[in-house]
């Protein structure tokens, strides 16, 4: 079985600023991390691709994992942001048991911190949520960059159609219209999103999908869709993740961006090497 590389700990953790102190659930006094930009683009990808786990014996571990074409969103943002909030050494990998890319971190402090953040030891998809600290924050870079943490590891970004004899051909056979959503179990993350998008004037719109198999949890959905939200999702969030990044490189250069696309084609699109009309069948 293919172990994850250990994470090698520097020395200390993260937080060299603390906000101030406060009692955990069995009294304690712990002291509370300065949340900034960087901690809370940590938290929303923990929240999206994140797991913590505490063995019986003791030892701690934080385990980030995405797709396995999602290497370079890896290397080029993940571990460097987690390297530099944590300050420690990351070795990510791939994982051919789970098909996935990523690291684990064996460090009890950075996990103490996550955990006084609110995130929980053990299964998180229908409990985990936006860490007080963001939720209360007026600082708007706090926002958007947990913002763009979660959306980047749990959300889409595509492009639609248009059906109707009013629209043009190029718009009922090109997918040329954005949407950028994410489908959440948990309540408690799907609601903080929404407080969160309530302070940056973004126009939303949510819905709940029953899912048709009776053992699978209900979907929350948020999705911001049209030009106007996706230019200023860019001015402002941005995508690190360089699989959704593309289709809208793609989409700004050809108006369209086809959606059964690998990250390959998308790569071989953008460096010219395939023309995305080719992938449609003749009109």
């Amino acid at each position: 079985m293919n172990r994850p590389l250990k994470t090698f700990t520097g020395s200390p953790f993260y937080p060299n600023r603390f906000k101030g102190r406060k009692q955990n659930s069995i009294g304690e006094t712990v002291l509370e991390p300065e949340m900034t930009p960087d901690l809370a683009e940590v938290c929303g990808i923990h929240a999206g691709d994140g797991y913590m786990r505490k063995r019986k014996w003791g030892s701690t571990e934080i385990d980030i994992r995405g797709g396995v074409d999602e290497k370079e969103y890896y290397n080029n943002h993940v571990v460097p942001l987690f390297e530099r909030v944590f300050n420690i050494k990351i070795c990510s990998r791939f994982s051919s048991r789970r098909d996935t890319y990523g690291f684990v971190i064996y460090n009890a402090k950075v996990a103490k911190l996550m955990h006084s953040l609110g995130f929980p030891y053990g299964k998180k998809t229908l409990t985990v949520g936006v860490p007080k600290q963001i939720l209360v924050s007026r600082n708007l870079d706090i926002i958007y960059w947990f913002v763009r943490g979660a959306f980047d590891t749990d959300g889409c970004l595509d492009f639609n159609k248009k059906g109707g004899s009013r629209y043009t051909l190029f718009k009922r056979t090109r997918e040329y219209y954005p949407r950028i959503t994410i489908n959440l179990v948990s309540k408690n993350l799907f609601d903080g999103l929404r407080l969160l998008f309530d302070k940056t004037g973004f126009f939303y719109f949510t819905s709940l999908t029953q899912p048709k198999n009776f053992y699978w949890n209900p979907q929350h959905v948020l999705c911001l869709s049209g030009v106007s939200n996706l230019e200023k999702w860019i001015q402002n969030i941005g995508f690190k993740n360089s699989t959704k990044f593309s289709r809208y490189l793609i989409w700004k250069e050809h108006g369209f961006c086809p959606r059964k696309t690998t990250y390959k084609q998308r790569k071989q699109i953008l460096n010219k090497e395939l023309d995305p009309n080719s992938l449609y069948k003749d009109l």
